[in-house]
Formats: structure tokens, C-alpha cells, sequence
């Protein structure tokens, strides 16, 4: 974080913190933290042409952009005069500034999102702790003393590097006894998850993505701090009165008044937790170059943001995509462009005026509402300024947007936000939930890391994993596969959604005597199969067998003793699994039984036209059918066509449309015929029901297409590269 005058720490940096100044929109806010965080600030332009070569600054040692260099007696920084082109150089951006062009705005702000500073915080002064927050990033890890940690940067106090240190263990500051193995600077070797296109460090610091990631970060910055005042028995109302003494850039005594932008330039200066400790214990706590809170509350106080504040206020956005919120008393939004949703508080007799509305881009959404149904009596009227919605005792005005829009399909306008809060207790069936709105929402300073998830055959199980490996709390969600769940579905959830870990927990909820769990979606290369450390089961007891796509995993004798529970894991191959994929057994992965079928090969012809056969063979014209089983070929005439002959190993069998070979034992050869028949067979199937359970042979119609079943099958849709059904052809 840079400092704009003399701090505690001797830097000198020419110009000084201009006083508060009541400005609109985030943008604004924004604007005037990058000009100061950056440590680039376009109205110095004539300063920067004039001392190029001038040692204005003083300013850290740096190897590289990003590499501090410290005292190894004391582990302070070592700082040094410097030029305004050292200055560029150490921030990694003097190949960007042209003297030729000193005032061009395009310049400064590629300066400004690509300077990186003596700790290698980016652009904003964006860290990984704030990444992994806001979820964007996920850390590299430490084992020490046979414990792994995370691994990223985060403030400590400079004695922890005495002795040229560059990592140590150290205390999450508000985790309730979390460590992390720390740096002493922003290495950046852990992964960008590709959150908003975030990919990597390139693409943080391209203006378009490295605006949605502040704003990520305020958010979480605001939740937390929504929490923390809750926790101290303060309202946003009182923390907002809250005042300090401080000086001006001239020493001069002032009072530092709390406002929401000056908050949330403080957190982005001390984290959540520091900004909490300055509202509810008045604790003010300064950033490495010494640069305190309060001067940040008071530097960046009186902009309107885009969260509401008690009584009658603003909240104003920008052209990027915004969530704001508002509802605290007779508001004005103004979403500023983009694709906005507005997060509406609860408060009866409250008017609400959006003066930017677009109808099918932005939504009202009412989250966490006490009203059970607050839609339920809907109104919508016609005004002079818009439409406008009743509704549970609050009005939305919408300007310049007619009632009949509105009407025409409410949903599209304002919906009904469900929080669904994690919590130990117990199995919570969600039905309808919607990943576009409804919300599942952290507690106590959960992480992904913590979460579990896996795929039942007809809902997503979710919750927290306990110490021995199950979940025991969790939200069922019905309806929903692995695929749905997606990271803005969370709220007050730390880390990247890419750490949420896939599990089945297996106990006597889902796995007692002789009961039979289907697991819908089983990831061979991230799934892991968990029963309690406290009831281990050991390999030895465990038979996997393939049964057409699927591994079926049961219990042996004498270990089962009776109980034929099993677990259907589908279309998952029993070579796959390996003894990553289980934890909580004992003994060797080798001591597993495991049915490895024998196929043998039915080598089939089809003389002329007029039919095929299923399942399909090869390109040598062969099925694979497996060992021990019944197995049956179907012959399936095309329209106008019937079967006229079926020859199996050189024997004449009747015309018919299947032929079974019971028992299976060894190889065969099959041929048929068709010709031309009076009674043809009809050209169209009945259309797929995911009801329904298919076996192999069966048709049906899809989407104007024929497809046949290979295998036994429910809820698979046809269509893809992989899976049960065969492309027979456009229903005629």
C-alpha cells in the first residue's frame, strides 16, 4: 500500500492527501483508491516528467517487481532514494510509461492496473489473501512437522523475518486459530481458478477483470464486516455514527468520521477484521508502510457505493456488473450500466426508486426476508415516473419502465431470494432450488476447503465434513447434479470454489443394512469414498464388480453377514478405482475383491439391407458380450422391412428380433437378413422418458431422432459422445 506523504517510516512521496470530497458512484470511489493504491497517479503527470531523473521518493529495495529486500537483523525493509524511472522500474512498469506522451490517460491507467509494489501486491494493491476470499485463486500448500498448510502472503509483524526468514507459520487473524505458512511477499505460485475469466496473473491485470475483483472483494469485505458488527451487538446504523480523532496532511487535529466508503477503503487496507476492530473496540491498526486506518477512512470518506446505508441514501454503480443494495429507507439507485442486481433490505414503508431500470438485464432480489411469501400480494401500477411495486409493505419504483413489462412476467423483474445457512443439524431436503438466486451461505469462517459435495441419483448432498470424515449436517438439494452447483451460489464462504471437495460419506444414513445408495456422478480423479474413523471397514470385505456401465460395490462374507447393502456407482469402471478413492478402510487396496468379467467375442454380418443389429458392433463386425451372463443381440428390421432370417454358429434359428445366448461361455458368430415385408414396422418409437428404466435393444425418440439402448439406463439423456444410447437415424 503506498502513502501519498511523509509516513511513519521516512518515505517521502511528493503530494499530499487531499480532504474528503463528496463525489457519485463507485466508479468515482474506485477511481480515487486505484490513483492512491497504485501508487500512479494521473494529476502527478508534470511531477513525473520533471524528476525522472531526480530522487524524489524513498522507497524500498526491491530484487525484482514483488521481491522486497529485507534487514535481516531486524526484518524491516530496506529503503533507498529514488528516481521516478527507479520508481516505474521497481514497480514493474517502466516499459509502459512514455515520456514522449507524459499526459495520456490511456498510459496512466495501464500503469495503474499493472504496478505491483514492494510486497507484490497488483494494481488495486490486490494481495492472494484477498484473492483467496474472494475466490479467485486458490494457495499453494506447506507440509511442516507432517501438516500441510496453505501457503500465501499475509501482514505479520517484521520480527517474524529476523534471520533473512522468508516463510513461517502464523495465525489467520480472525479464523479462530487457522494457520497458514506465510510469505514474506505475494510469491503468486498458487492457481487462478478462472473465476470472471481470471486465469492467471495476466489477466488480473486487465482493467476489465481486475474491476469485477475489487468489487468481489468489497463485498466479501462487507459481509464480513455485516458479521462482526452482529457479533459485537452493533447495527450498521451505529457503527456508521462512530467517529476518531486524527490529523490532516497539515497535522492539524480532526475528527475521522465513519461513512460506507471510507469503511470499505479501510478494509481494503486492514482486512475486514481490522476495520471491525476499529468499529466495535476503536483499535487503529496502520499497514506495512506504517499508513493507519483511519487515514483511509477519512482520505476516502463521503463517495456513494453501491450498499445501502440506515435511513435515506444512494446507492450508485457503474457500466460494469453490480450487486447493490438498497431498502434501508426511501432510496435511489442508480445502477450505472451492465447487468445489475439489486439485493433489497427489508423494511416496511420503504420506497425504492431505480432510476436506470432495464427490464430482462437487471433483477430485484428480496434475499433473506423474514416475510415467508413477500410476493405473494404483488401489485403493480402505472405512474407518472415508471412502474411501480407493492409488495409486504415496501414499494420499488422503477423509472421509465411501463407497468405492462412488468406484468408481462414478473420473475424477470423481482424474485425471491432463499438463504439456506450451514449449520450442524442435520439432513435438510431442499426442494426447488434455484442456483441462480438461492443462496447457501457460510457460517463461523467456513471455507470451500471444508465443503463436501457428491450426486445422488436424484439430488446433491452438501455440507460440512466432520473430523472423521462424514457429513452429518448437509442440505439436500433436490433436482440438482454436480453440474448445477457453481460459486456465486455460496455467500460468506472463503476460499476458491475449486477447493469444494467431492466425497461419499458412507454411514447408517445412507448406507445401513441391506440398503443400496446410487451415486449419480462418481469422478474417479476427485472422488473419494468416506466412512467414520471411528467404524473402519477393511478392503478386505469389499467386492467391486462391473455390471454394464456401472461398479456395484458390496460386501463378502463373512464380513457382511447377511447384509447386502451396496453402493451403484454409475458408469464408472471398476479399473478406475484405485485406494485414492477410499478413505477410512483398513488394510491393503489389494485385498478388495474385484469381479473382472470375461467378454467373449460375437462376430456378426448383416446380409443386404434393410435392418440392423444392437448392440453395435465394431468396425470388425464384433460385439463384446460378457462372460456368465445372458446376453441377447437384437435385430431390428427398417421401415418396410421384417426380419426373414437369423443363422447362429451356422444353425438355422426362428426369425425373430432377438436372439439370447443364456450363460454365456465362449464365442459365436451370428448372421441375419431382412426383406421386404407387408407389415412393416412403425417408423417412430415412443418419445424418452426419464422415468423410465431402459434395457439394451429398447428404442426411443429423441428430438426427431432414434436412439437405442446399449444397456440398462434411467434419466440418461440420448445424445453425447459417451453413454448408453446408439444414433439410430431421423425418425421417417
Amino acid at each position: 500500500m503506498f502513502n501519498t506523504k511523509k509516513t511513519a517510516l521516512g518515505f517521502v512521496i511528493a503530494a499530499a492527501c487531499a480532504a474528503p470530497v463528496q463525489a457519485s458512484g463507485v466508479q468515482a470511489f474506485l477511481d480515487s483508491l486505484r490513483d492512491f493504491e497504485s501508487g500512479i497517479n494521473p494529476a502527478l503527470a508534470d511531477f513525473y516528467l520533471e524528476n525522472l531523473d531526480n530522487p524524489v521518493y524513498t522507497y524500498a529495495q526491491v530484487t525484482e517487481p514483488g521481491r522486497l529486500v529485507r534487514d535481516c537483523s531486524t526484518g524491516e525493509m530496506i529503503s533507498e532514494p529514488t528516481t521516478i524511472s527507479d520508481f516505474f522500474k521497481k514497480l514493474g512498469i517502466d516499459g509502459i510509461y512514455n515520456p514522449d506522451t507524459p499526459n495520456d490517460p490511456a498510459m496512466f491507467r495501464e500503469m495503474q492496473y499493472n504496478s505491483m509494489n514492494a510486497w507484490g501486491f497488483i494494481g488495486y494493491q490486490l494481495g492472494e489473501a484477498l484473492l483467496i476470499d474472494s475466490g479467485y485463486y486458490s494457495p499453494t500448500t506447506a507440509v511442516v512437522d507432517g501438516v500441510e498448510y496453505d501457503s500465501f502472503y499475509m501482514f505479520v509483524p517484521d520480527s517474524t523475518w529476523i534471520g533473512c526468514k522468508t516463510e513461517a507459520l502464523a495465525e489467520i487473524e480472525g479464523s479462530g486459530g487457522n494457520k497458514v505458512y506465510v510469505t514474506d511477499n505475494n510469491l503468486w505460485e498458487g492457481t487462478f481458478v478462472g473465476k470472471n475469466g481470471v486465469n492467471s496473473l495476466a489477466d488480473l491485470r486487465l482493467p476489465e477483470k481486475q474491476e469485477l475483483v475489487i468489487r468481489d472483494a468489497m463485498h466479501f469485505n462487507y459481509k464480513v464486516l455485516t458479521k462482526l458488527l452482529s457479533d459485537a451487538n452493533m447495527t450498521w446504523e451505529q457503527a456508521l455514527n462512530k467517529s476518531w480523532p486524527g490529523e490532516d496532511d497539515n497535522g492539524r487535529p480532526i475528527e475521522v468520521k465513519a461513512t460506507m466508503s471510507g469503511l470499505l477503503a479501510a478494509a481494503h487496507l486492514r482486512g475486514a477484521w481490522g476495520t471491525g476492530a476499529l468499529l466495535t473496540k476503536d483499535q487503529i491498526t496502520c499497514d506495512e508502510l506504517g499508513t493507519c486506518i483511519t487515514k483511509y477512512v477519512y482520505k476516502f470518506g463521503g463517495f456513494d457505493t453501491i450498499f445501502d446505508v440506515p435511513g435515506d441514501s444512494t446507492t450508485h454503480g457503474s457500466p460494469y456488473p453490480e450487486v447493490l443494495t438498497a431498502g434501508w429507507g426511501n432510496d435511489t439507485v442508480i445502477t450505472g450500466g451492465g447487468s445489475d442486481k439489486l439485493m433489497l433490505n427489508e423494511q416496511q414503508g420503504s420506497t425504492t426508486t431505480v432510476v436506470d431500470f432495464t427490464v430482462g438485464d437487471d433483477l430485484v432480489v428480496l434475499s433473506g426476508w423474514n416475510a415467508a411469501d413477500p410476493l405473494a400480494n404483488l401489485v403493480v401500477a402505472e405512474t407518472g415516473e415508471g412502474a411501480e411495486l407493492q409488495f409486504a409493505g415496501q414499494r420499488v419504483v422503477l423509472n421509465g419502465v411501463s407497468a405492462s413489462s412488468v406484468q408481462a412476467n414478473p420473475a424477470d423483474v423481482i424474485v425471491k431470494s432463499n438463504i439456506y445457512p450451514l449449520a450442524w443439524r442435520g439432513k435438510s431436503v431442499v426442494d426447488n432450488f434455484d442456483p441462480n438466486i438461492d443462496k447457501i451461505e457460510g457460517t463461523s469462517g467456513i471455507g470451500f476447503k471444508h465443503l463436501k459435495a457428491y450426486q445422488t441419483e436424484n439430488s446433491v448432498i452438501i455440507g460440512p465434513q466432520a473430523q472423521d470424515g462424514g457429513i452429518y449436517a448437509y442440505y439436500e438439494l433436490t433436482g440438482l447434479t454436480l453440474a448445477d452447483l457453481r460459486p456465486d451460489m455460496f455467500v460468506n464462504v472463503t476460499g476458491s470454489f475449486d477447493r469444494l471437495g467431492f466425497i461419499v460419506p458412507l454411514n447408517h444414513i445412507n448406507w445401513g443394512w441391506n440398503m443400496e445408495l446410487v451415486v449419480g456422478s462418481f469422478d474417479v480423479s476427485k472422488t473419494v469414498l468416506t466412512v467414520p474413523s471411528n467404524n473402519p471397514v477393511p478392503f478386505a470385505s469389499l467386492q467391486l464388480v462391473q455390471q454394464g456401465a456401472d461398479t456395484v460395490i458390496s460386501l463378502v462374507e463373512p464380513y457382511a453377514k447377511g447384509d447386502k447393502k451396496k453402493i451403484i456407482l454409475k458408469n464408472t469402471e471398476v479399473g478406475s478405482l484405485s485406494a485414492n478413492n477410499f478413505a477410512g478402510f483398513t488394510g491393503d487396496f489389494s485385498e478388495v475383491t474385484v469381479d473382472n468379467p470375461v467378454f467373449f467375442d460375437i462376430t456378426v454380418t448383416v446380409d443386404g439391407l434393410g435392418g440392423s443389429v444392437s448392440p453395435t458392433p465394431d468396425a470388425n463386425g464384433v460385439i463384446k458380450g460378457k462372460g456368465g451372463t445372458d446376453f441377447t443381440i437384437n435385430f431390428t428390421a427398417d421401415q418396410g422391412y421384417a426380419v426373414k432370417a437369423v443363422i447362429v454358429d451356422g444353425q438355422v434359428q426362428p426369425a425373430s428380433g432377438s436372439y439370447t445366448f443364456t450363460a454365456l461361455s465362449g464365442a459365436h458368430t451370428v448372421s441375419v437378413s431382412f426383406e421386404k415385408s407387408d407389415n412393416p414396422t412403425p417408423s417412430c418409437p415412443a418419445n424418452w422418458d426419464p422415468d423410465t428404466v431402459y434395457t439394451g435393444g429398447e428404442e426411443v425418440l429423441y428430438q426427431q431422432n432414434i436412439y437405442r439402448a446399449q444397456w440398462w439406463n434411467k434419466n440418461v439423456t440420448p445424445g453425447g459422445q459417451w453413454g448408453p444410447w446408439d444414433l439410430i437415424g431421423p425418425c421417417e
